[in-house]
């Protein structure tokens, strides 16, 4: 199976820059999710490698072959590029039967004898677990089935590549559900290269071994799932990835002898302990150098003359920090004093022994676990209790932040500066 490389890819419509200098490389036998909200760039990506797009400038390989090259003047068309193209609308033919519509493209290669077709579409359908419904019409089968039509369909011509954009989105929550087990152990049979676009983090976070997050036309974070969740580059990263939300604690203080003091939740003292030894002051020196690299970078960028200004800027991403009120909450410009801590919501265990005291703002169990929203003060914060848990609304708990795993961000840039524990 041929590896994916892209090199310095962009795309651009005038000033708006859809794809922004994107390095990848997919590598062989991968299942690769590109992922993001509405509009950041993750179909237009998936179209440029599948030949479906042009690309404004860069180069893109898959395997030993050179599809695209804007310098050189190479771009392969898609139906050269020996790729398989899964689309969220199934496109099957209503007046064909089910064999029929997956042996059609096979008939149109006309490489294939009528035996050779007809042992690809029956190995094709034992694959997808449809061979009983060969003889019937898609009208007569059901979403899930439609869907495993349309698979089958971009299976047999046994294409290297396959490209699936938001193929699931159509199916209802169930549904959907089983077809994820079923993609994922479909890649497994068929060892394919496969690259899935989408925008509903857990189809990422279930059926990837890599994450490709994608905002604004550029590269957030490329790694697997569990260290996506786990340990996300930044603030938008984090705010992503995860359900229910993360939540955001603004802090203020200052390193102390390898630990972080600081005052959260207004009047709070807290000590943030790094799992791993981190010095601020050290951290914030590499920090500055990167960003005068990348601004160098940018400034040898503008100086040649096809250059064009990016229209829509990247910005820190704006993380939200959950109040009752939030009217009197003011947004100063942060200093280096100022933080921001990333607690997920399996982090927050109601303790009889925890230190912070608090109220049930509300609580919603679905039976395997409840969520629960918690009023300390001002703020809202959303943890989650394993087992049929009720509470009254209203009440009061003691809470605590347990584990290691606590995300600290810089409120400056919204990079990470490390994982760690808080006691309050």
């Amino acid at each position: 199976m041929p590896k994916i490389v892209l090199t310095d890819i962009t795309k651009r419509w005038g000033d708006f820059y859809a794809v922004d200098h994107l390095d990848l490389v997919i590598d062989d036998c991968s299942f690769v999710t590109l992922l993001g909200p509405s509009g950041c760039g993750k179909t237009t990506t998936l179209r440029m490698i599948a030949g479906l797009e042009t690309p404004t400038s860069g180069r893109i390989e898959i395997g030993d072959t050179v599809v695209f090259d804007s310098e050189k003047g190479i771009n392969v068309p898609a139906n050269k590029r020996h790729v398989g193209f899964l689309f969220q609308n199934y496109a099957l033919w209503p007046n064909m039967t089910v064999y029929q519509n997956i042996s059609f493209g096979l008939k149109n290669l006309k490489k294939y004898t009528k035996q050779e077709i007809d042992e690809i579409v029956q190995r094709v359908a034992r694959v997808v677990k449809i061979e009983m419904f060969l003889d019937r019409y898609p009208s007569e089968l059901s979403g899930g089935q439609q869907q495993r039509v349309a698979i089958a369909r971009t299976l047999a011509p046994e294409p290297e590549v396959i490209f699936m954009d938001e193929p699931l989105s159509n199916l209802d929550a169930k549904l959907r559900l089983e077809m994820r087990s079923e993609l994922q152990r479909l890649h497994l049979t068929t060892g394919r290269t496969f690259v899935y676009v989408t925008h509903d983090q857990m189809e990422a976070m279930t059926l990837a071994t890599k994450i490709c997050l994608i905002e604004n036309g550029v590269l957030q974070q490329y790694d697997p799932p569990l260290k996506v969740y786990g340990k996300p580059n930044n603030l938008f990263v984090a705010d992503f990835v995860g359900s229910p939300s993360i939540n955001f604690i603004d802090a203020v203080g200052t390193q102390n002898e390898g630990s972080m003091d600081f005052t959260v939740l207004d009047d709070k003292k807290a000590t943030f302990s790094f799992a791993e030894p981190i010095d601020i002051a050290n951290w914030r020196e590499a920090e500055k150098k990167a960003d005068a690299e990348r601004a160098a970078a940018k400034a040898e960028l503008a100086k040649n003359k096809k250059h064009v200004e990016k229209g829509n800027k990247d910005t820190v991403f704006k993380y939200h920090v959950a109040m009752v009120d939030d009217s009197a909450k003011q947004d100063a410009e942060p200093t280096e004093n100022d933080y921001v801590i990333g607690v997920r919501p399996e982090m927050i265990e109601i303790c009889d022994d925890g230190g912070i005291e608090a109220e049930i703002y509300s609580a919603m169990p679905t039976g395997m676990e409840t969520t629960v929203r918690l009023r300390i003060g001002n703020f809202l914060l959303t943890g989650v209790v394993f087992g049929g848990v009720t509470y009254e609304i209203g009440s009061k708990v003691n809470v605590r932040f347990k584990g290691n795993g606590l995300m600290l961000f810089s409120r400056i840039s919204g990079r990470i500066i490390g994982t760690g524990a808080l006691k309050v």
